[in-house]
């Protein structure tokens, strides 16, 4: 694949702070009223700091430290000063159970390891690091920028089977901020709010996106989330998101133009209520392996997820999407080796997604995952084909399809569900009449539950996960 143009021939920060010295870079909370702020410069002191403390406890290039906490101002400084000092950044979920996170660091076999608490960090694999402030000697850190150099790992989603670490350099984090505001206005006097965390791709896309454009990022505690939607111009949101902040009195005064939707499908109810709230909302596809949105549309009442966005190629071969370009990643790393995910081929520049689309009027339709298909009386179904058909009711907010065994069709499909009114038995009854006049009997769910509050937390639901605790509801 052709290279883009070198976009920075320094740190992204040094950049901006010969640019835009004075302005506001990173906030914590609304500028406007008070909020501790740091300009351009000042965010260059403080990466230095940070990346000076590591060095002192022994962090060396190419070492890989993981972080594992929800986000905040120090996540975020930590993140910026892993990258400077040539060491390559992993987050992880912290509301993972230790034996999860036990099992995924011993895979990943990291170097070092943040975590603020104390007594999970104890139990962790990997030598802990403090950012308390220390009487140290600075030390030349002789890591030049290099947007070919990996900087981060992430792990993808899991949605089925084990999640994999995904590698990326800053090049392709740039390509995809790049040619998402292409699309997308974002302007260096705008700020986008940190909504997503830095465990996921959709998070490190925020990060990288105001980095590329020199504008503002806002950050605050997970409890002020939707009062901050208020104060910012763009926000990276998941549906439940942007419903909570539009029932929610924060709405009726507001600053917020623009939302990347994402991680599920969108109802058009959402997107229309908040069109008519002065809110233009754009949804598209995505994935780990390709740092973030592959394709994105102002959302509109096509179920399509809308065209391909610069330095991204996508073909479908035999009905599967496969992607390629300038935002494709490294590979993914296991025993501290980047594996290509790419063929042997030199010419097989492709990478199969799993995913099963096709195109209609130029525009990019998701008909599901190839390994999400069941069978049901001898008929293939499509889980994400039922979902859209529930999407469709008012009454359904989100919706998650799984196959449960049955003795006579083999497999029969389950919706489990949030909804605006109660799921309780008036609500079911209208569900079950509208489905049966909808589609076939046998995508016809056969039960419909309440989706857990603690998956509604998620960037993107997990259906294996969702798929065991089902198995526990029989």
């Amino acid at each position: 694949m052709a290279q883009i143009e070198a976009t920075f021939q320094m740190w992204p920060w040094q950049y901006w702070a010969e640019q835009r010295p004075a302005e506001i870079a990173i906030a914590l909370g609304d500028a406007n009223a008070g909020a501790v702020t740091w300009n351009w410069i000042e965010v260059t002191a403080n990466i230095e700091k940070y990346a000076q403390r590591l060095v002192a406890q022994g962090v060396k290039r190419d070492q890989l430290v993981a972080v594992v906490a929800p986000n905040s101002i120090d996540v975020l400084w930590l993140l910026l000063a892993i990258i400077r000092v040539g060491a390559r950044y992993v987050g992880l979920n912290p509301k993972l159970p230790s034996i999860a996170l036990i099992e995924q660091l011993t895979v990943l076999g990291n170097d070092y390891i943040w975590c603020p608490t104390a007594d999970v960090a104890e139990e962790l694999p990997g030598r802990t690091i403090t950012l308390m402030p220390a009487m140290i000697s600075e030390r030349l850190i002789p890591v030049m920028w290099q947007e070919h150099r990996p900087v981060t790992l992430t792990l993808t989603s899991g949605s089925t089977g084990s999640p994999k670490a995904v590698v990326h350099h800053a090049q392709s984090h740039l390509a995809s901020a790049s040619g998402l505001l292409e699309q997308m206005a974002f302007t260096a006097d705008d700020s986008w709010l940190l909504s997503l965390p830095l465990f996921h791709i959709s998070g490190l896309a925020i990060v990288w996106r105001w980095l590329y454009r020199g504008a503002r990022i806002v950050v605050v505690e997970p409890e002020l989330q939707q009062q901050a939607l208020q104060w910012v111009s763009h926000a990276s949101l998941v549906p439940t998101q942007l419903q909570r902040f539009l029932d929610s009195e924060y709405a009726q005064q507001h600053q917020l133009q623009q939302v990347l939707l994402g991680g599920a499908t969108i109802p058009v109810s959402l997107t229309t209520t908040a069109e008519q709230a002065d809110i233009e909302c754009w949804n598209g596809y995505g994935m780990t392996e390709m740092a973030s949105t592959i394709t994105v549309k102002r959302a509109n009442s096509s179920a399509g997820v809308g065209t391909v966005l610069p330095n991204r190629e996508l073909i479908l071969r035999d009905g599967e999407i496969w992607v390629g370009g300038n935002v494709l990643c490294l590979g993914y790393y296991r025993n501290k080796t980047i594996f290509s995910l790419l063929g042997c081929n030199d010419d097989d520049e492709w990478f199969a997604t799993k995913d099963v689309g096709e195109w209609h009027d130029d525009e990019l339709f998701i008909r599901g995952r190839s390994d999400n298909m069941f069978i049901s009386g001898g008929e293939n179904v499509q889980p994400e084909d039922i979902e859209q058909i529930l999407l469709q009711h008012p009454a359904v907010n989100q919706v998650i399809v799984l196959p449960i065994d049955d003795h006579d069709f083999g497999a029969r499909p389950v919706a489990i569900l949030t909804t605006a009114q109660p799921l309780e038995s008036y609500l079911i009854d209208q569900l079950v009449t509208y489905m049966s006049q909808n589609v076939a009997p046998y995508k016809c769910p056969i039960r419909y539950l309440a989706l857990p509050e603690c998956f509604t937390q998620n960037v993107k639901i997990s259906r294996s996960d969702l798929a065991q605790w089902l198995a526990l509801q029989s």
